[in-house]
């Protein structure tokens, strides 16, 4: 599952860092679902979010997976 922060959150399968405030990562259903139902995160449809054209140029926020790899949400 696809998720993203609505709050400053820790989810050590995820990553050993502390998640920020509108960070996409991805975690296990169970795990995604329990931090929607608490408020802390919403559901994504992808990692690439779509994106106006004029912030898409400067969003350099990665996206964490569950294995802890980042993934870059555009081309560098």
């Amino acid at each position: 599952m696809i998720v993203k922060a609505l709050d400053t959150v820790h989810v050590s399968s995820v990553s050993s860092n502390n998640i920020t405030t509108g960070q996409t990562f991805e975690v296990d259903d169970q795990a995604g679902r329990s931090l929607i139902e608490r408020g802390l995160a919403i559901e994504v449809d992808t990692l690439e979010p779509a994106a106006p054209a004029e912030t898409a140029a400067t969003d350099d926020e990665p996206v964490t997976r569950k294995s802890g790899s980042a993934h870059r949400t555009k081309a560098e």
